[in-house]
């Protein structure tokens, strides 16, 4: 990372997988089933009623439920540069790019179409005779309940979020925390003349029961006397290519003149990374190169 390249816009390099095929292929695989869940859910329901409805809503739970994990899992998300990368003024520092990260919108919608589907069941249930599924509809509405009320309010009283944004003067991250009614928001600041380097890294991801590993950026600083800890941008998690990230960084590191356009109007065109199909046959020359060298 120490070679200076001065180019007049970022140069995109595979240095991470920008494509799963695997989950690429449990994408399409859930939208097919999707799509056929769909297709006979008038015949089912107008046959079978309530309980048809009940049934589908359940398939469709378990597909839709995988389906929002392994969107951003594929890299098929960042097809399409995501609407929340823009222009942004932070108090202090002035305006710059923002790095949107995912959030917990996947976990929330999941565990809010479960409750719907647990109280669906209830009511589709609730007036039969002593059955196993009245059995099951009871209990899950008695866990279910309460376990959706605690996450919801949980999900407020205690709120930990972390902004990374891109500006002339530098890279800025906002941390917000709630703890009931006490909130902190402390701002950091990382200069790019205090950029030592970027260090890229890898680390296990537990969303999948195989060993797999997903990108971070460390920021070691220059200066040794700040107490300040090392700031960690956590490349997996942004709504973002995490290559086209990096060489965003890299590109305002290594060119003083280029770090003015992070604060215009159009910067976020400079994180618009390749077209998919330029990405697969990246990952797939990589894994090729790979082997080769394996053998050898």
């Amino acid at each position: 990372m120490t070679d200076r390249e001065y180019t007049g816009a970022p140069v995109w390099v595979r240095r991470w997988r920008s494509v799963h095929l695997g989950w690429l292929a449990v994408v399409f695989g859930s939208c097919t089933v999707v799509v056929g869940l769909l297709v006979v859910a008038v015949p089912v329901i107008a046959r079978t009623g309530a309980e048809g409805l009940l049934t589908l809503s359940w398939l469709a739970f378990f597909v839709l439920l995988p389906l929002g994990m392994a969107v951003p899992m594929s890299g098929i998300g960042a097809a399409r540069l995501s609407r929340f990368v823009r222009r942004v003024d932070v108090a202090g520092v002035g305006a710059g790019l923002s790095v949107p990260g995912r959030g917990d919108f996947v976990a929330r919608a999941g565990l809010l179409a479960f409750a719907s589907v647990v109280g669906l069941s209830y009511f589709v249930f609730r007036d039969d005779g002593p059955d196993p599924r009245q059995e099951m509809a009871e209990l899950l509405t008695a866990i279910g309940a309460p376990a959706c009320l605690a996450w919801f309010v949980l999900g407020f009283v205690i709120v930990n979020r972390t902004r990374i944004s891109l500006h002339p003067e530098g890279v800025v991250q906002q941390t917000y925390r709630r703890r009931g009614w006490k909130v902190t928001n402390d701002v950091t600041v990382v200069r790019w003349s205090d950029i030592a380097d970027l260090r890229l890294e890898e680390h296990p991801n537990p969303a999948v029961p195989h060993r797999g590993d997903l990108p971070v950026i460390r920021v070691p600083r220059r200066s040794s006397e700040t107490d300040e800890p090392e700031l960690v941008i956590m490349a997996c998690e942004k709504k973002v290519e995490p290559n086209s990230l990096l060489a965003l960084l890299l590109w305002c590191r290594d060119n003083p003149w280029a770090r003015a356009q992070l604060g215009h109007d159009d910067a976020r065109e400079l994180l618009r990374p390749p077209r998919l199909r330029e990405r697969i046959r990246a990952d797939r020359a990589a894994s090729t190169s790979g082997e080769r060298n394996a053998v050898r």
